[in-house]
C-alpha cells in the first residue's frame, strides 16, 4: 500500500542558512521535521545512520524514524514540546541495527519546526569506556594484594573469636546477639574484598557452546521468588533457531542475575520483568579486550561496518534512571542503594568484555530501563579454554 503524501505546512523554515549549515555537516546526521512531524530534509549522515535512503526519508513520520529501543519513548515529541534538548539513547534503525547516539534537537518558528541531529557514539563511547577501564584496572590491581593480605586475615581472626564467643554464651545471653552481629558485619566485610578483587582480577571465561536462553531460563528459576514477592508480571522471547555461542554460563548468568535484580528493585510498587533473546546488527566497534587480532569474529550482516550479535534485552517498567546517574553506573564503588558494594555493573561490565560483547543501558525516569547484553557470533579457541573438546575438534568451530 503507498504511503500517503502527508500535507506540507506553508511557509520555509527560519534561520535557512543555519540549518543548511548544519545539513552539511559530514560528522552528524541531520533531519529537518515540518510542523505535521513528517521529515522535510535529511543529509547523507543521517541517510547512513538509519539505513534509508532519501526517497524513503523524506515524507516519512519522523517518529517512526528516529526510534529508541525504550518503549514509548517518543524523541520527536519531545522536541516539540522544548525550544532545546539533548540526550543520549540507543536508536533502532530500519536494517534491524542499534546504534549508540547523542541526540540534540532545537525547535523553530511559528507553526514550530525542528531540526534534530545525531552524533554516533559507538566509537567514541568504546574509546572512553576502555580508557576508564584500563585506569580503574591499574589503580585496583595495585590495590587488591595489599587489601587481600591485610584485610581478610585481620577479618578471619575477628570471625574465629566471635565463633567461639558464641559457642560459650547460653542462648539466651543478650552478649550471644552481639556476637551475632559482630558474625554478619565480618561476612559484608569479606564480601567487599572478594567482589574488590574480582572486579580487579577477574578469572578467564571457560568458554564452552551454550544457549544464552539457557542461562536465562536458569536467572528466571534463582530469581523467582523475588519476581514473586514483588509481584511482577514475567515476560519471555527468545528468536527461534538460535545458535549457541561459546561463553561462560556461570559468567554471564552472574551478568543477567545482577541486572534482573536491579530491575526487580526498581519496580517496588510491582510492573512487567522482561526478557528478550534475539539476533540483532550493531556497528562494529575497534579491538578491544576480550577480543584477540586472531579471532575470525562475528559474522558481517548490513554490509561493512556491522557486526551480527546474540543479545539479551532485560526490560523494566520501574522507575527509571536519572540521566545524571545513567553516566556514572559503570564507576566502581558507585551505588544509589543504602547496602551493596557498588561494584555489581562493573563487574558484570569486565565479565562482558572479556567475552568480546558489550553491556549498555538505555532508560528514561518514570518508563523504564532496558539493558542491552551483546554477545558477538564467533567462536574463540586456542587461547581460551572448552569445555565440550569430548563432542568437537578444537579446530572445529571456525569451520562451522
Amino acid at each position: 500500500m503507498p504511503k500517503p503524501t502527508p500535507q506540507r505546512a506553508s511557509g520555509a523554515p527560519p534561520t535557512d542558512a543555519l540549518i543548511q549549515a548544519l545539513m552539511e555537516d559530514a560528522e552528524a546526521g541531520a533531519l529537518l521535521v515540518e510542523p505535521s512531524g513528517h521529515v522535510a530534509r535529511s543529509n547523507p549522515s543521517a541517510e547512513r545512520l538509519f539505513g534509508l535512503g532519501a526517497a524513503k526519508l523524506l515524507g516519512a513520520a519522523a517518529a517512526d524514524v528516529v526510534r529508541t529501543v525504550v518503549a514509548g519513548d517518543d524523541v520527536v515529541r519531545e522536541a516539540f514540546r522544548t525550544a532545546q534538548g539533548e540526550r543520549e539513547a540507543v536508536l533502532q534503525t530500519a536494517n534491524g541495527g542499534e546504534v549508540p547516539v547523542r541526540v540534540r534537537t532545537y525547535r523553530f518558528g511559528k507553526p514550530p519546526w525542528v531540526l534534530v541531529t545525531l552524533h554516533d557514539l559507538t566509537q567514541m563511547r568504546r574509546m572512553q569506556q576502555e580508557l576508564r577501564r584500563h585506569e580503574r584496572l591499574a589503580t585496583l590491581g595495585q590495590l587488591s594484594a595489599g587489601v587481600a593480605h591485610e584485610i581478610r586475615n585481620p577479618l578471619a581472626g575477628i570471625g574465629t573469636s566471635a565463633q567461639v564467643l558464641l559457642k560459650r554464651f547460653e542462648p539466651r545471653d543478650e552478649r550471644a546477639r552481639f556476637a551475632q552481629v559482630i558474625l554478619e558485619e565480618v561476612a559484608r566485610l569479606d564480601r567487599i574484598v572478594t567482589s574488590l578483587l574480582q572486579y580487579a582480577r577477574p578469572r578467564t571465561p571457560e568458554l564452552r557452546s551454550s544457549h544464552l536462553s539457557e542461562c536465562v531460563d536458569k536467572v528466571i528459576a534463582l530469581a523467582a521468588d523475588r519476581i514473586a514477592q514483588a509481584q511482577l508480571r514475567l515476560e519471555t522471547q527468545v528468536a527461534p533457531k538460535l545458535a549457541p555461542l561459546y561463553i561462560d554460563p556461570d559468567l554471564v548468568t552472574q551478568v543477567m542475575l545482577n541486572v534482573t535484580i536491579n530491575a526487580i528493585q526498581a519496580m517496588p510498587t510491582g510492573g512487567t520483568l522482561r526478557f528478550e533473546v534475539a539476533k540483532v546488527r550493531r556497528k562494529a566497534p575497534p579491538r578491544g579486550p576480550g577480543r584477540r587480532a586472531d579471532d575470525h569474529g562475528a559474522r558481517r550482516a548490513g554490509g561493512p561496518g556491522w557486526i551480527e550479535y546474540q543479545q539479551v534485552r532485560v526490560i523494566d517498567t520501574g522507575v527509571g534512571i536519572p540521566r545524571g546517574v545513567l553516566a556514572k553506573m559503570f564507576d566502581p564503588f558507585f551505588t544509589t542503594k543504602s547496602t551493596g558494594t557498588g561494584l555489581g555493573l562493573s563487574i558484570s561490565q569486565t565479565i562482558m568484555q572479556e567475552h568480546g560483547g558489550s553491556i549498555a543501558v538505555d532508560s528514561r525516569e518514570g518508563r523504564g530501563t532496558t539493558v542491552l547484553l551483546n554477545f558477538p557470533l564467533e567462536k574463540r579457541n586456542g587461547e581460551r579454554r572448552q569445555h565440550d573438546a569430548r563432542t568437537e575438534r578444537p579446530d572445529a568451530a571456525h569451520r562451522r
